[in-house]
C-alpha cells in the first residue's frame, strides 16, 4: 500500500517533524490541529466558538486537498481546554457535521499548547478511492 503526505497551506503548517495529513488506501489521518491561523503562524484570538471555527476550516482544508470532505470523516478526537466548553463547542460541531450517520467522537479535557482551547485530530475515510493508489 502506498503511503502519501497530504498537505496544504490553508491549513496550519506542523510545528514539529509530523504530517497535516497522511493518505493510507483509502483512509486519511489528519494531525491534531489547534486553532492556529495559517497565515501568521498564531493561535487565534477570541472564544471557543473562533477556536473551533478556526480548527474545522483547516480540518476542511485538509480534506479537500485529498480531494475529500466533511462528510468523509469516520472518527475525531476532541481535546478541550476546558470541559466547561462543551455545549458551546458542541454547536458549531453540530454545523459542520450535519451528515448521516455522524462520525464516531471521543471528548476529553486536556491541556493544550500555545494557549489553544481545543485540538482535534481526525480519521476519513474514502471508500470510492482505488485500493491500489
Amino acid at each position: 500500500m502506498k503511503v502519501e503526505r497530504i498537505s496544504t497551506s490553508r491549513a496550519p503548517a506542523p510545528l514539529a517533524r509530523y504530517s497535516q495529513a497522511i493518505r493510507a488506501g483509502n483512509t486519511l489521518y489528519l494531525q491534531g490541529i489547534i486553532p492556529i491561523d495559517p497565515d501568521t503562524g498564531r493561535v487565534v484570538v477570541g472564544d471557543i466558538e473562533i477556536h473551533t471555527r478556526r480548527v474545522f476550516e483547516s480540518m476542511k482544508a485538509i480534506l479537500e486537498s485529498a480531494g475529500m470532505g466533511m462528510e468523509n470523516v469516520v472518527k475525531i478526537t476532541v481535546f478541550l481546554a476546558d470541559p466547561a466548553e462543551y455545549s458551546k463547542f458542541n454547536e458549531i460541531y453540530n454545523a459542520y457535521f450535519g451528515t448521516e450517520p455522524p462520525p464516531a467522537r471521543t471528548t476529553v479535557g486536556s491541556n493544550l499548547l500555545l494557549g489553544a482551547r481545543l485540538e482535534i485530530d481526525a480519521i476519513a475515510y474514502e471508500p470510492t478511492r482505488a485500493r491500489h493508489s
